[in-house]
C-alpha cells in the first residue's frame, strides 16, 4: 500500500497529462500493448485496427477522450519511450491497492490479446506463424514492462515442437 495516495494520484495525473491522456480515461493505457505490437512491424493492418477497436469497446469504458487517444495511436505509432512510460504507469496503477480501476490480474490477459493482434493478418485471422520477429520482440518488451512472466508466444512454442518432432514424411 502506498504511503501517500494523494501524491500518487497527482503523479499519475501529471504523467497521464504528459502522455496526452485525460486522467479519467487512464484505462486507455490497457490498449497500449495491443497498439505497440500492431505497429511493431512498421504498419497497422485493417484487421489489427478492427481487433483493437473491438477490444476497446468490450473491455473499456469507451469515452470520447478514450476514442481520441486511440485514434491518435492508430494513426501514428507511439514512440518506444512513450510506450515504456505508459506501460510503467499502467503497471503502477495495477499494483496500487488504492486505485481499483485496473487489476494486476488483467495484465497477462493484455499480453494474450496483444499476441492475438500479432497473429492476425489480412490473409488469416489467427496464424501463430504470422508473428514477425519485430512483433515477437514487442511482445517480450510488453511482458517485461508489465512484469508478466512467460512471454513465450504460440509461434515460439510451435517452433520448439517442430525441432523436437520431425515433420511427417511426405
Amino acid at each position: 500500500m502506498s504511503p501517500n495516495p494523494s501524491h500518487d494520484r497527482r503523479e499519475l495525473e501529471r504523467t497521464l497529462t504528459g502522455l496526452g491522456i485525460e486522467p479519467a480515461s487512464h484505462r486507455v493505457l490497457m490498449l497500449l500493448p495491443l497498439v505497440y505490437v500492431a505497429w511493431a512491424d512498421g504498419h497497422m493492418e485493417h484487421v489489427e485496427v478492427e481487433r483493437i477497436r473491438r477490444f476497446a469497446r468490450e473491455r473499456l469504458h469507451f469515452t470520447a477522450d478514450t476514442a481520441k487517444v486511440l485514434d491518435r495511436w492508430l494513426r501514428t505509432a507511439p514512440t518506444r519511450e512513450y510506450v515504456e512510460r505508459g506501460l510503467q504507469e499502467l503497471l503502477g496503477v495495477a499494483l496500487d491497492e488504492e486505485m481499483l480501476e485496473v487489476d494486476v490480474s488483467e495484465l497477462p490477459d493484455l499480453l494474450l490479446h496483444a499476441e492475438s493482434i500479432a497473429r492476425a493478418t489480412a490473409e488469416t485471422l489467427d496464424d501463430p506463424n504470422a508473428v514477425t520477429p519485430e512483433e515477437e520482440q514487442a511482445l517480450l518488451e510488453v511482458a517485461r514492462l508489465l512484469a508478466i512472466d512467460g512471454g513465450a508466444t504460440w509461434k515460439k512454442l510451435l517452433d520448439g515442437l517442430r525441432t523436437v518432432r520431425p515433420p511427417p514424411p511426405g
